[in-house]
């Protein structure tokens, strides 16, 4: 029996390093991708450091440009083997910690965070129909609201849970199923630029176990984690305006 392959968007570092490390480490065949071609190889010899790493792939993608995105699928697809999984996890991140209204960084995250993920599901749709696939995307809690400083990054992962929500429905009459993780606070070297203290972080390493046990042996439509801190801002979506406001303002003085 053959490896399955998964498609690791952002695999260079934090989540997508992490999970890229354990799928191969559970014999997947692994190809992670990134629009840094020096941080592929970087994190290509940490993980050659621990194992054989014939099952690993790294192909520079910048998601945001649509020819690269058809250029990568085709070589996986044609050279690797069918994508099984393909976990689009790139994404760019940029507190705005004054709060001010920065339309250059609006226009970053669109371009990676939406329209990225856009391009990989556009050419996904059409290789992966009717064979049982999964896309899954990754977005954040953040998205479930908005919060204080997070105009940007939380319009773009609240456009990334609609659009999952969607496509599970009409994905689901072409054969492709359609998942969505949500981690909380996890440490990375985009969450280190956040100035306040996070809650419940967990190392990239929790997260990946938790992705790998979710994709593999589960069928539910979201994942995420940890437990207490999702819960937590799943009970804030539910609260009314003129409450939720009043808890930020006591919150932050927001």
């Amino acid at each position: 029996m053959s490896s399955k392959i998964i498609w690791i968007t952002g695999g260079s570092s934090g989540i997508g390093f992490a999970t890229a490390r354990y799928f191969v480490k559970n014999n997947w065949i692994v190809i992670i991708s990134s629009s840094n071609l020096n941080k592929l190889e970087k994190a290509k010899d940490k993980i050659l450091k621990e194992k054989n790493i014939k099952n690993l792939h790294i192909i520079k993608c910048d998601i945001t440009d649509k020819k690269e995105v058809k250029k990568t699928i085709s070589y996986i697809e044609n050279e690797l083997g069918e994508i099984n999984i393909a976990l689009l996890n790139a994404a760019a991140y940029s507190p705005n910690k004054n709060q001010k209204f920065d339309i250059d960084n609006y226009e970053l995250l669109i371009d990676v965070n939406l329209k990225g993920t856009l391009y990989c599901i556009d050419v996904l749709k059409d290789v992966m129909k009717h064979r049982n696939n999964t896309i899954a995307i990754v977005s954040s809690p953040i998205g479930y609201r908005g919060w204080p400083t997070s105009g940007a990054y939380g319009m773009t992962k609240a456009a990334q849970l609609n659009l999952s929500e969607s496509l599970f429905f009409d994905f689901k009459k072409i054969g492709i199923s359609v998942r969505v993780i949500n981690p909380g606070f996890i440490d990375t070297e985009a969450t280190r630029l956040n100035s306040f203290k996070m809650p419940f972080l967990k190392t990239a390493e929790f997260a990946a176990e938790k992705i790998f046990k979710g994709l593999v042996f589960k069928k539910s439509f979201e994942i995420y984690f940890p437990f207490s801190i999702v819960f937590f801002v799943k009970i804030l979506r539910i609260l009314p305006y003129k409450i939720y406001f009043y808890l930020w303002k006591k919150i932050g003085n927001f």
